[in-house]
Parts: structure tokens; sequence; C-alpha cells
């Protein structure tokens, strides 16, 4: 019976260390968040899109003045207002004043 117990007792102790690691396993994903690369204007995602790090300095027919980054629907954190992620970038930073053709206004 006392080897039951200690079972019982050490499937505890692991099942509450597994509950307390689940969240904290979501840390590291916003550390490698955090430490993704800006997007280069000059490569070709980028060129390909038209992407700009500063929305005034576009030249393309469909920008229109105030679209930026940080007002775009794919902009997937606007609590960042220098740079941050974008769903149509993945894996990059854009910049919040920037602008691409693949702006969707926020709604």
């Amino acid at each position: 019976m006392k080897k039951q117990d200690m079972s019982r007792r050490s499937f505890m102790k692991f099942g509450a260390a597994g509950m307390v690691a689940v969240p904290l396993a979501g840390l590291g994903w916003t550390t490698t968040a955090a430490a993704a690369e800006r997007l280069d204007e000059n490569s070709a995602e980028a060129k390909a899109l038209s992407y700009v790090h500063d929305a005034t300095t576009s030249e393309h027919d469909s920008y229109q003045e105030g679209q930026q980054c940080i007002n775009c629907l794919l902009y997937t954190d606007p609590s960042q207002t220098e740079w941050g992620g974008c769903a149509v970038f993945p894996g990059k930073l854009v910049n919040a004043n920037g602008w691409c053709t693949a702006y969707v206004a926020r709604g």
C-alpha cells in the first residue's frame, strides 16, 4: 500500500509542475517574437507589396494619406508603436509608420 501512495504522490507532484510549466511555455514564444528581424525594404517580399518604412514616402497609387501599418488590420499588435508583427510578413517586424499594398483599414 505504501508503494501506491508514493506513486500517487509523485503523480500529483509532477502534475502540479506540469500545470505551472504550461503558462510559462508561452513566455518563450513572446521572447522569440520580440527577437524577430525587421523587414528590409529592399527584400523581394517587401518590394512585391511596395512596402516602405515611412508611409508618407510611398509613391504607390493605392496609398492614401493616413494609412499606416499601425492602423492596418494585418498589424498583429497595435500596442507596438514602433515595430510590430504583420500577418503578411510572418517572422518579420514592420515599422508602425510603414505601409504596403496589402493595407486593410482596421475597423
